[in-house]
């Protein structure tokens, strides 16, 4: 009977090491060989960069619906089907850039209805502009639009 005891017990430790060792091997492998060498560690990283500091970056294109100077907060209604049809929000970044006609501008230069490039990346549940290009109206569809309306 001593013998059973001590015999179950090794038994179950060598199972428990070799289970471990293949666990590991495995896993090392498979993030080693592949990853580090092959330029994967940008990959590997992507995980980390959404819960670290680098979250991914987004672009919606769109009009703009609403701005905010003094909260530092505007919408844009997408024109895409892809982004949905309801307005984002989106709140400036400290060191957001908004350009009109390629030169820098204000928040307070922003106007409804005039079509922006943002590009945004989503931290704490929040859109954060990080970039905002704005175009000078006279495109074709608001224009032929306009003078059909009656109000």
């Amino acid at each position: 009977m001593h013998l059973r005891g001590p015999s179950k017990a090794l038994f179950l430790t060598m199972i428990v090491l070799i289970a471990g060792l293949l666990t590991s091997c495995g896993g090392g492998d498979q993030s080693g060989s592949g990853s580090q060498q092959d330029g994967g560690a940008k990959q590997g990283g992507g995980a980390k960069e959404k819960k670290g500091n680098a979250p991914e970056k987004k672009i919606a294109l769109g009009t703009i619906r609403f701005v905010n100077p003094e909260t530092k907060r505007f919408t844009v209604r997408p024109s895409t089907d892809e982004q949905g049809e309801k307005p984002i929000v989106f709140k400036l970044a400290k060191k957001a850039k908004i350009t009109l006609a390629g030169k820098e501008v204000k928040q307070e230069d922003m106007k409804k209805g005039q079509q922006a490039q943002v590009e945004y990346v989503v931290r704490n549940d929040n859109n954060r502009a990080r970039s905002v290009k704005l175009f000078e109206s006279g495109g074709s569809g608001d224009d032929q639009g306009g003078g059909e309306k009656t109000g």
